[in-house]
């Protein structure tokens, strides 16, 4: 165990610092910095209620669009990078379990991301809601966003080890399933992260294109989700030679 722990914080260390560093990290900043616009908009025009608009922001450009993108490049590089520098053979090499590996792998993407995606989402909040911002209407939506990055960079992690265009993967499942088929198909929305995460986040809020299901709900999906991906990218680990 002391072993394990010894291989796997460095793991950690090295690879968020990785991901946090160079131009991609300043390119997904900007992203992340998106929301702010239309919150400042909204509240030099104020003309819909507070909380309304700061559910449909949430629901239609947070969680869908910036977060989504956000995770999926940074869950896709935690393990991409290394693939490709051929680093992740030193790693493979070590005494350290392939599940080990993959879920420090995974929690320094997540950790990553949220780092970039936390402070612009509760400047947004505030900016939007106003004198109307309370704890569970800007931690309500944080957790739907933060959980469902979860499950993109573990799904995102999981294809980095079966195909060297994860991303491209990733963007696609955004664009053409979750932002157009389960959009307007009654039961697709099931196989769409941002959904459960929409549930989670405006959950008697307003109307949603999401599950009809509870929170708790939701959330047991997006961490069973979460965990079969893990699991599914240490068997590729240990079965095959990364593509």
């Amino acid at each position: 165990m002391i072993g394990g722990a010894a291989v796997i914080a460095p793991v950690y260390r090295l690879t968020l610092r990785s991901l946090l560093d160079g131009r991609r990290t300043l390119a997904l900043a900007l992203l992340a910095l998106v929301p702010v616009i239309p919150a400042v908009v909204f509240a030099a025009a104020g003309e819909i209620d507070p909380e309304i608009f700061w559910a449909r922001l949430v629901q239609r450009l947070i969680i869908p669009t910036v977060a989504a993108f956000v995770a999926v490049v940074i869950g896709a590089s935690a393990i991409g990078d290394e693939r490709d520098d051929g680093t992740i053979l030193y790693l493979l090499s070590t005494p350290q379990s392939r599940l080990g590996l993959v879920v420090t792998k995974v929690l320094a993407s997540w950790t990553a991301a949220a780092l970039l995606l936390t402070p612009p989402a509760v400047v947004a909040g505030l900016v939007t809601l106003g004198s109307e911002a309370t704890p569970g209407r800007i931690l309500w939506p944080l957790a739907g966003m933060l959980l469902a990055c979860l499950c993109y960079c573990a799904v995102t992690a999981w294809l980095s080890t079966v195909s060297r265009r994860p991303v491209v993967i990733g963007v696609l499942y955004i664009l053409l399933w979750e932002g157009s088929i389960a959009t307007f198909a009654a039961s697709a929305d099931r196989l769409s992260i941002a959904a459960y995460g929409r549930v989670i986040a405006v959950e008697g809020v307003i109307d949603v294109n999401a599950p009809e299901t509870a929170a708790p709900v939701a959330l047991i999906v997006l961490a069973a989700v979460a965990a079969i991906a893990i699991r599914a990218a240490a068997r590729r680990l240990t079965r095959s030679e990364m593509p």
